[in-house]
């Protein structure tokens, strides 16, 4: 079960790949109100759950969402 910063990571992330990119890392921290540090340790949680795939980490411009909220497979 995902916490609330994890669930609002993946919430943003899918937002933002609606529009074709992901966020960068100053937007993730003005979306959230939390520092980078937080962050990365909920994108790794969703890496670990494999909701996220992050090929190239620490660049987010190559995660890949492979499950959303709602339960669905994108990738």
């Amino acid at each position: 079960m995902l916490s609330d910063l994890e669930r609002k990571v993946l919430r943003i992330l899918y937002n933002y790949s609606t529009q074709r990119r992901m966020p960068t890392k100053p937007e993730l921290e003005r979306t959230t109100g939390r520092k980078y540090s937080d962050i990365k340790a909920a994108l790794d949680v969703l890496v670990q759950e494999r909701y996220i795939f992050w090929p190239d980490n620490p660049r987010l411009d190559t995660i890949v969402i492979l499950e959303g909220g709602a339960g669905y497979i994108y990738a």
